[in-house]
């Protein structure tokens, strides 16, 4: 809840360990997270539920495990540019951010290309990194190739963690 404003934005790797959902695609995934946001405000996520959003971060201090991760050489210019796209994505009508239930049913299945093309997941909006780093690579992501994917590049790192106990 203290993280302050110039750190923004950190990509979030959150579990929910309360959820046969969660739990469900965590073993899926062979990972330890089912969801991947945005922090872009003080105590603010950008996250896809139904559709993107923003909710108070006070949602996800109950039940879940948070992961937050941040590139320290980002400029100010760069978090801007990233904020910029989010707040973007949040403008839009409900219907044109819906939630993209086929592509869970992809992700199922292991056919990750199995898409409505104008709807997301939630880690396909990790996509902004790409905004700011050319070598972000991943198409139709979930939460755990997110994950791998900055444990990978030396230049991202954890910011912190939370855990309810």
């Amino acid at each position: 809840m203290n993280i302050p404003n110039e750190d923004l934005p950190l990509a979030v790797l959150s579990y929910n360990y309360r959820s046969f959902i969660s739990t469900a695609i965590t073993i899926r995934e062979s990972g330890s997270y089912n969801h991947f946001m945005w922090m872009h405000e003080p105590g603010k996520f950008a996250t896809q539920d139904w559709w993107f959003r923003e909710i108070k971060a006070e949602k996800y201090l109950k039940h879940h495990r948070l992961k937050f991760w941040y590139d320290p050489a980002w400029s100010n210019t760069q978090k801007i540019l990233i904020k910029e796209r989010i707040y973007a994505e949040l403008s839009k009508p409900k219907w044109k951010t819906r939630y993209d239930l086929l592509a869970i049913f992809g992700q199922l299945i292991g056919i990750t290309g199995i898409q409505i093309p104008w709807t997301k997941i939630c880690s396909d909006h990790a996509k902004y990194i790409s905004i700011i780093d050319p070598r972000y690579n991943l198409e139709h992501p979930d939460p755990e190739d997110v994950n791998q994917w900055l444990k990978n590049h030396p230049n991202y790192f954890v910011y912190g963690r939370f855990s309810n106990d």
